[in-house]
């Protein structure tokens, strides 16, 4: 069940914009990482919703290939 948001809780879904600021990231960016799935993402409305659960798991990866690309050098 997803409960609504409370104090300290953030939503389920973040906006093309609440993601650009959570990444750092660009517009272009950003939906380059869409068109190339690496975010999921709905429409709703004339709006885009990215996951939080994807984000988070964007960053793991991410942090999992430099460690990765580091220990290789």
């Amino acid at each position: 069940m997803i409960s609504t948001k409370g104090e300290g809780e953030r939503a389920v879904v973040a906006t093309v914009n609440e993601t650009m600021f959570a990444l750092r990231i660009g517009r272009a960016k950003l939906y380059e990482l869409l068109h190339s799935r690496a975010l999921d993402s709905y429409r709703e409305g004339a709006s885009r919703k990215i996951t939080w659960s994807s984000i988070d798991a964007y960053v793991e990866r991410r942090l999992a290939e430099e460690s990765k690309r580091r220990g290789s050098e």
